[in-house]
């Protein structure tokens, strides 16, 4: 195992493989490139993208302007591309595709999902800026569009536990990572 170690670390940067889930595709329409994406690449590339979005929700909660719906809201909507990209690639590829190594992946990978997801909807000074709009929706002078977004967020934040006591935050963190797990296991299990 060491002697396979150290041949891996001996190896010129140059012959390293770029992860393609890691950049936007050229393709057209931005098609991933199937050809390149080998299934290793995607546990990586999740916690990457999650890393990346929860560095972009610690920005937005923690900006020191008043909310606004610019600087939340569509903030919020921003966030998480790279997420949302390797989401949709991974999903599309398990969904008509998979394998055991892939399968492995998604359970791996679907508890960092719930927690990431609860790291964003049970902020809460995320939730207090998403409140600010909502309670100041009316004023706003916003679109129908925009509008139903603040009006969507909101209660988005609220089904999901923001106004849950903090005790109560911690077992829904627990009953969603376990509820992650047990539905990517039970998948695996159907297609087995």
């Amino acid at each position: 195992w060491s002697t396979a170690l150290m041949s891996q670390q001996a190896q010129p940067l140059s012959s390293v493989r770029a992860n393609p889930l890691l950049t936007k595709s050229t393709l057209p329409f931005e098609a991933p490139p199937f050809d390149r994406v080998q299934d290793a690449d995607f546990e990586p590339a999740f916690e990457a993208g999650i890393r990346s979005q929860l560095e972009e929700i610690a920005a937005i909660a923690a900006d020191a302007a008043a909310p606004t719906f610019e600087n939340t809201l569509v903030a919020l909507e921003k966030s998480g591309q790279l997420l949302r990209r390797v989401s949709l690639v991974f999903n599309g590829l398990t969904s008509a595709n998979t394998n055991p190594a892939l399968q492995k992946v998604q359970q791996a990978v679907a508890p960092k999902l719930a927690a990431q997801e609860d790291a964003i909807f049970l902020n809460p000074a995320l939730f207090e800026r998403v409140e600010a709009i909502y309670d100041r929706r009316g004023e706003l002078q916003l679109d129908a569009e925009s509008s139903r977004l603040v009006e969507y967020y909101y209660r988005r934040f609220v089904r999901s536990g923001a106004r849950l006591s903090d005790a109560d935050k911690v077992k829904l963190r627990a009953l969603n990572e376990q509820d992650a797990s047990l539905s990517a296991k039970y998948i695996s299990l159907l297609l087995a």
